[in-house]
């Protein structure tokens, strides 16, 4: 049985780019995995992927690449069918 999915490597991926002012180039990224993860059903490690990567961008001045990965996070909650409650918010 194959390990458990991680967030690591995409974060390993993504994070980068943003230090490095890609952040076009760590949003489309972003997109992929994110994409990859939610057909496998994997939501748990997209949300984590999700927001590690929104708040990267918007702490580096990206808030259109912020917001969007956000909406997306936002998407995956709701397709997960993730109640909210105060350790989801």
């Amino acid at each position: 049985m194959p390990p458990a999915p991680s967030p690591d490597t995409a974060l390993k991926a993504i994070l980068p780019l943003i230090a490095q002012g890609d952040a076009y180039s760590a949003h489309q990224k972003a997109r992929t995995f994110i994409s990859r993860y939610t057909k496998a059903r994997q939501y748990d490690v997209a949300v984590q992927v999700l927001f590690q990567s929104a708040r990267e961008l918007l702490k580096a001045g990206q808030p259109g690449s912020g917001t969007d990965l956000g909406g997306m996070l936002l998407d995956v909650y709701e397709t997960k069918g993730e109640a909210l409650t105060e350790e989801s918010r």
